[in-house]
């Protein structure tokens, strides 16, 4: 698509909507059918007005190429969250940019990437066995809230080191209400509203998280946090202990949300499609049963090409937005600084020109001879560019490990009654959750 920087581009195309809301209700309820009217009305580029501000939506690869990749210096990530985020979060590196987060960036990556994931793999493993139980116990769960207490267990595990139980549960507790704030304007600070007990949650949180960090000042661990601790810049500078906890912040909140959220479609569209189900559990029968270390994980070709699916038709969050710095030109349109621009995920993985009968869930799509998804840009439900998501391969390695188990050992069955069209926002999933029975696997 052309990009000129002529000034007598006229603003895209598109509509306001409701005063002070915009066209934020219809976005949050269906993004992807938010995206497909106005594209059909409007075409790849259009504007619209979505929490509080004026917003250019880019569709498609090359939009997601450029907003991600090529001219990422036009952005400012950290203007375009809303301040519900910034102000709970605070630096963490999903809100920074520039010289900063390429820092801090930097840093944090040998914590999450290479030889060092293999030490994570057992404690992973322990963890899925152990909440396995649990489930079976009790027969019938909502499985969302099962992984996301599974998914925050192994997070805080392998970041922080062990906890007592008793201070495991309230960091759990606080946690969730914390979150539950992060994308529930207004940003006002009243017991009765989300934001207000998300505040609350985290003034209590980060005392919990400071000791952690002293402690781990005084006495070397081998945590996330350890690694992050010892993490020196070129210049021999290392994290404070204020950037230390907006990180930890983000990593816990990243760390597990998107899992949940993946984990609970996984097991939709397994629990939907027999054959697919049956394919994935053979390979793992064809594994005899060893050990989930980096070499089993290297063989699990269905597994991961459920995992892709699954993050194609599902990704955790519709798209992303950014604040623009710098007007520009895209499309044969004027973007000026101040709007926000959004690129849509959920759009782009749905798109008939990328995908074969997008809307079918079909792991087979991404082996031989059809090989979809190799456009660059045309997955993004992680991000994409130098800024895509720095706990992905901690992610990835942590999904294989957590199906890998189950598929071996559990079985869960879909109850009946209950809705399974998806709540988008802030993470996609199922309405009521997924009611599942858990049974042992024969």
């Amino acid at each position: 698509m052309a990009i000129s920087m002529s000034r007598t581009r006229p603003l895209p195309p598109g509509r306001r909507g409701f005063p002070v809301l915009g066209e934020t209700g219809d976005w949050a309820r269906d993004p992807l059918k938010f995206a497909r009217d106005r594209h059909a009305r409007y075409g790849p580029v259009w504007r619209t007005h979505l929490m509080g501000r004026p917003t250019a939506v880019l569709l498609g690869p090359e939009a997601n190429r450029f907003i991600l990749g090529t001219h990422m210096h036009l952005f400012s990530s950290r203007q375009g969250w809303s301040k519900t985020i910034t102000s709970l979060i605070g630096d963490g590196l999903s809100l920074l940019d520039g010289a900063t987060h390429r820092r801090h960036r930097a840093m944090i990556m040998p914590a999450l990437h290479g030889a060092v994931l293999q030490g994570y793999a057992a404690e992973m493993q322990a963890q899925v066995a152990g909440h396995a139980q649990q489930w079976l116990a009790l027969g019938e769960l909502r499985l969302f809230d099962g992984f996301k207490r599974l998914s925050f267990d192994i997070a805080t595990r392998l970041m922080l080191g062990p906890q007592l139980q008793d201070e495991a549960a309230e960091c759990f507790k606080l946690f969730r209400t914390f979150t539950r704030g992060l994308f529930a304007p207004p940003a006002w600070r009243l017991p009765w509203l989300p934001y207000g007990r998300a505040w609350d949650a985290g003034q209590r949180l980060r005392p919990i998280l400071a000791r952690i960090v002293a402690e781990h000042r005084r006495a070397p661990a081998d945590t996330i946090l350890g690694t992050l601790v010892a993490a020196r810049d070129e210049a021999g500078e290392g994290f404070s202990d204020a950037e230390l906890m907006d990180e930890l912040l983000v990593l816990l909140w990243a760390g597990h949300d998107t899992i949940t959220s993946l984990l609970t479609w996984v097991v939709y569209e397994l629990a939907r499609h027999p054959a697919v189900d049956a394919e994935a559990r053979a390979e793992q029968l064809a594994l005899g049963g060893a050990a989930l270390d980096a070499a089993a994980l290297k063989r699990m070709p269905a597994l991961d090409r459920v995992l892709r699916e699954a993050e194609r038709l599902h990704p955790p969050a519709p798209g992303g937005f950014r604040a623009v710095v710098e007007e520009f030109e895209y499309g044969g349109f004027h973007i000026p600084a101040g709007w926000n621009v959004m690129y849509s995920s959920v759009f782009t993985h749905h798109m008939p020109e990328l995908w074969h009968d997008p809307e079918c869930f079909d792991p087979a799509r991404f082996a031989a001879p059809r090989n979809e998804g190799r456009q660059p840009f045309c997955m993004v439900g992680f991000g994409g560019g130098p800024r895509v998501c720095v706990g992905l391969a901690f992610a990835q390695m942590q999904m294989r490990i957590v199906m890998a188990y189950l598929l071996r050992n559990v079985r869960f069955e879909l109850l009946p009654g209950q809705r399974f069209d998806p709540v988008a926002v802030p993470t996609r999933m199922p309405r009521d959750g997924l009611r599942v029975r858990v049974q042992r696997s024969t």
